[in-house]
């Protein structure tokens, strides 16, 4: 059973929107599915939560993007999401990893590195809407809040952790996004930001809370909760979704590929793979 979700609203009078989420069994899946060293589970698993609760705000079939794309031991670090709660991700270097910081936590920002952040909203629009940051730290939330600044002019607090346990398997994870509207007071922000960083590490603080114990943290009673919303490690790859993208590549290329007995295609967000025989190929030769 999914125990994962994201609460969407508004808190102080709605002059701050908020989302908070709990994606343990998400990040959990993501690990299995890619072979998740630890460092990659923390960068992979941060960048899952924050993009399913942007995504949380998209519209019908719209969806987002995030790639973070750094000279780290990661290489790229990418997650896809939509409205409905569902979101995928890969890491390039999946099985990458870094000697622990002296604090004893896992070393993102240097697994990430540094170079851009690109957030792409496709809203099914001829062009989809892209915005490109430099990496400011390699730490996921804080690339997200400076995207939010930088791009969309939104004064944000952006919190993610993810907590691997002694098995390599996901303890907790979670994230919270905060982000003052328009007229909102100085002190408002004053306030979250002292909140902010009061509270324990997000990782920890999330083993035995869960996100209406943040939410009560932060705004007591004063606040609107809009929608509750299930969010899951889900791809929507198909066998015959990939025979599309086999076309693209000619007719000259399948036919030389047909000449092996099969091939196999592998799925970048979800690592399924799919076994394609020369009857296959050729067939899809005669479709073009």
């Amino acid at each position: 059973m999914n125990r994962d979700y994201c609460l969407r609203g508004t808190a102080k009078s709605e002059k701050v929107r908020f989302f908070i989420s709990s994606t343990k069994e998400l990040v959990e899946q993501a690990r299995i599915k890619h072979n998740l060293s630890p460092l990659a589970t923390a960068a992979l698993g941060r960048t899952l939560t924050a993009t399913a609760m942007m995504g949380i705000n998209l519209k019908g079939k719209d969806t987002l993007t995030l790639a973070f794309k750094g000279d780290g031991v990661l290489g790229n670090v990418v997650a896809k999401g939509n409205s409905e709660g569902e979101v995928k991700g890969y890491a390039d270097n999946p099985e990458a990893n870094l000697p622990l910081k002296k604090n004893g936590k896992i070393d993102v920002s240097s697994g990430v590195g540094f170079g851009t952040l690109c957030v792409t909203k496709d809203m099914g629009l001829k062009e989809p809407y892209v915005g490109t940051v430099p990496i400011v730290s390699g730490e996921i939330g804080e690339d997200i809040t400076e995207y939010f600044y930088s791009s969309e002019q939104t004064l944000s607090a952006v919190g993610l952790g993810v907590l691997v346990d002694i098995d390599y398997s996901v303890k907790s994870a979670g994230g919270f996004i905060f982000q003052l509207m328009p007229g909102a007071e100085r002190e408002i922000g004053i306030e979250l930001d002292e909140k902010v960083q009061n509270l324990p590490p997000l990782s920890t603080y999330l083993i035995d809370n869960t996100p209406e114990d943040l939410l009560q943290y932060f705004f007591g009673n004063d606040y609107k909760l809009l929608d509750k919303k299930n969010v899951e490690f889900h791809c929507q790859c198909s066998k015959d979704n990939f025979k599309s993208a086999l076309i693209t590549l000619g007719k000259e290329e399948l036919e030389k590929l047909a000449h092996d007995e099969e091939i196999e295609v592998v799925c970048q967000f979800c690592n399924e793979k799919y076994i394609y025989d020369n009857y296959e190929l050729l067939e899809l030769v005669k479709l073009i």
